[in-house]
């Protein structure tokens, strides 16, 4: 049996108290200007702090569209600024209901291109209406014949490094962090997860809810969509995989709750409720990724 699965640290940071020496205050301030290059955001000027996602994933054109609602923090600014790559921006909402102006900036072959949204001063809340496209790098779509069960479809995304702007528009830097809320439809006959609250069984209508209260960069939104099936390990851990992989994949990670047990003697208290893996489909090429509260894990993990 497989002993050894990732498991989230808790990384704790010591305040020093010691009075800071001039050398030592100049480079915090230093730090403090740079900005990620990798990223069109200014969070100086707005930043974002809590996402709405209410998204309809279409498994015959292979496209999510939906609306993005932003809770931002607006440092009296006019304009606040998203990464996107491979989405068309349909229009642009503040405040839940007026429309705005917005421009796309030149395409970068790697970072893709900067949204600038019109802002006004007292502006709380920007709603992005956008659909994905074939360019959307971080959309997996298998077809059946890539699955297990060979049945229906199935969708992944990865998100890191920075590829979470070709399915949704953010900010899209690992130093911006924010909760969410998501609302995803996908067809009744599969499940959707994401990096978040699960669902432990089939919705009839196909239409699942989510929420993370913990603040996430954008690289750690994730969503998986397929035929899944979920088996319990613990009160607090359990495994997801195609129905025809599910039991073999539980017996491979009996032991999850008791490596949790053993990380909390080392970091203490596990700070994210859940610990949940889904082992995905055999097309599935990565070793794994650490979404939190649901860790894609590999197929060929199982002995």
């Amino acid at each position: 049996m497989f002993k050894y699965i990732y498991i989230p640290c808790v990384f704790i940071l010591f305040a020093c108290t010691e009075q800071k020496t001039e050398e030592i205050a100049t480079a915090e301030k230093t730090a403090t200007e740079m900005a990620d290059v990798h990223s069109y955001a200014n969070p100086e000027k707005a930043v974002v702090k809590h996402l709405d996602l209410d998204i309809i994933v279409n498994f015959d054109s292979k496209i999510i569209s939906g609306v993005a609602n932003w809770k931002i923090i607006n440092n009296n600014s006019d304009s606040i600024f998203f990464d996107i790559d491979g989405l068309q921006i349909e229009k642009v909402t503040i405040n839940n209901s007026v429309e705005t102006s917005f421009f796309i900036g030149k395409k970068d072959p790697i970072l893709g291109s900067k949204l600038s949204v019109l802002i006004q001063p007292q502006t709380e809340v920007v709603s992005i209406y956008y659909k994905t496209t074939p360019g959307s790098r971080a959309l997996q779509w298998l077809s059946e014949g890539q699955t297990h069960g060979k049945n229906h479809p199935f969708l992944f995304t990865q998100s890191q490094a920075i590829l979470a702007r070709t399915w949704l528009p953010c900010q899209d830097s690992p130093g911006i962090r924010y909760t969410y809320n998501a609302k995803v439809k996908v067809p009744k006959e599969l499940m959707a997860l994401m990096s978040a609250n699960n669902p432990q069984e089939k919705s009839a209508t196909g239409e699942y809810e989510f929420s993370m209260e913990n603040p996430i960069p954008s690289y750690l939104m994730a969503l998986a969509v397929g035929d899944i099936a979920f088996a319990s390990i613990s009160d607090r851990t359990g495994v997801y995989a195609e129905p025809g992989m599910l039991a073999k994949s539980k017996y491979e990670f009996t032991d999850m709750e008791t490596m949790v047990v053993a990380a909390e003697k080392l970091y203490g208290p596990y700070a994210w409720g859940r610990y949940d893996l889904i082992v995905l489909p055999p097309s599935f090429p990565f070793g794994g990724m650490e979404n939190p509260k649901l860790t894609f894990a590999t197929p060929t993990i199982l002995a």
